[in-house]
């Protein structure tokens, strides 16, 4: 029987690096976040974006950058692209998953728990990290400001309330603490695989 296995956790938790080294140890491995790169481009996907965000669209594209300002500024406007995106990214998400010869497929799925998606995975590996590591990391990688970081790590689910507490109990997840050393999240990961 096939186990879909969702990664997820905080932005800058290290959600990609956990899924690179799966891959390295030859499982499947799928990104939400890819997907998403390859539906913004989308003829229709482009055309609904235009009818409710216009600002975002430059010579017949979505800017992405002008689009992530609006919805982390404003609750509303990122429900209502969630509502879009998600479905779509989710179904072919699932479609590249079963058609997966392997058994065992994992996916990052950065907005699992706020979309309440954990129901659909047989298993959730959750990546944490300390909090000024995440940021250091997202400094580094988008070359931001620490204030627009923290911003938005505040519309985030959060990690470790007594909620996720519980909600991992009900979901079959397997915590993952990344402490920035690749060696031990690598053997981590190899724990967890075992377990599954």
């Amino acid at each position: 029987m096939k186990k879909k296995i969702a990664v997820t956790g905080g932005i800058g938790s290290g959600k990609s690096t956990v899924l690179r080294e799966i891959s390295k140890m030859g499982y499947p491995v799928f990104s939400c976040d890819e997907i998403y790169k390859e539906i913004i481009v989308s003829k229709a996907y482009v055309a609904e974006i235009q009818e409710k965000f216009p600002k975002c669209i430059r010579e017949g594209a979505i800017d992405r950058k002008i689009l992530s300002e609006i919805i982390f500024q404003n609750e509303e406007s990122r429900g209502i692209l969630n509502d879009i995106a998600h479905p779509l990214i989710m179904q072919t998400l699932f479609e590249r998953m079963n058609n997966s010869a392997s058994d065992l497929v994992f996916a990052e799925v950065p907005l699992l728990f706020e979309n309440n998606y954990e129901s659909l995975f047989d298993g959730v590996i959750v990546v944490l990290r300390n909090g000024e590591e995440r940021v250091k990391a997202l400094i580094e990688r988008d070359h931001t400001s620490e204030e627009k970081i923290k911003s938005r790590m505040k519309t985030q689910f959060d990690y470790s309330s007594k909620q996720a507490i519980l909600r991992y109990k009900n979901c079959n997840a397997y915590l993952l603490n990344n402490k920035g050393q690749i060696g031990d999240l690598t053997k981590e990961i190899s724990k967890i695989i075992k377990l599954l």
